[in-house]
């Protein structure tokens, strides 16, 4: 069988991404989300528990013994070298996860979503990369509505990641999220075009 083609979709933190990602679901095209294989790694019983725990102390987990992520993203986004501990972690995990899943999948395109896209050095497995790119001021307000946390947190977190000037100079697809969710369905369904003519 015929490995699909890879486009890796990245964004920062309230830029947009998930809407594209469900769009391109929408459009039949495969997602696999970094993320939620990110989850599944710290779940109980999965490879990466133990060592997380190891890593950051029993604070880390609540009374049923499953880790507690508000606290983790909290640690992590204050330091740096904690950061890279976790991802050293986790990222081989994901990797293997999203590999095995491409690989059983007969679509044309599978999408990779993936935050760090370009930081992991998971772009270089990619035959095409996308960013969704948004002004900050919109992601901080966004992000603080959705997860209820305060403007310095989510400060942290976008410093923490790249820009949006690297993604840009990065990406070979750039979408912008500063008007309507209409406008970005519009410019998603395009990339959609693009792919499936490709």
């Amino acid at each position: 069988m015929k490995r699909p083609k890879i486009m890796g979709l990245t964004g920062g933190i309230g830029s947009g991404k998930s809407t594209v990602a469900q769009r391109m679901r929408e459009n039949g095209i495969p997602v696999l989300d970094a993320d939620a294989f990110s989850r599944r790694a710290l779940e109980i019983g999965e490879p990466c528990y133990d060592r997380v725990v190891e890593l950051f102390g029993p604070r880390c987990l609540r009374e049923d013994r499953t880790v507690d992520r508000a606290y983790v993203a909290k640690r992590i986004f204050s330091d740096e070298t904690l950061r890279n501990a976790l991802n050293a972690i986790v990222h081989p995990y994901v990797l293997e996860r999203m590999r095995e899943q491409t690989e059983q999948t007969d679509a044309p395109w599978v999408v990779w979503e993936v935050p760090l896209l370009f930081e992991s050095g998971l772009d270089a497995l990619c035959d095409s990369t996308a960013a969704v790119l948004c002004k900050e001021a919109v992601r901080v307000k966004r992000v603080c509505l959705r997860d209820g946390v305060s403007r310095e947190e989510v400060k942290a977190r976008i410093r923490a990641q790249m820009t949006d000037r690297q993604r840009r100079e990065r990406a070979q697809h750039l979408l912008y999220n500063d008007g309507t969710r209409n406008a970005l369905i519009e410019q998603t369904d395009a990339l959609c075009r693009w792919m499936e003519e490709l």
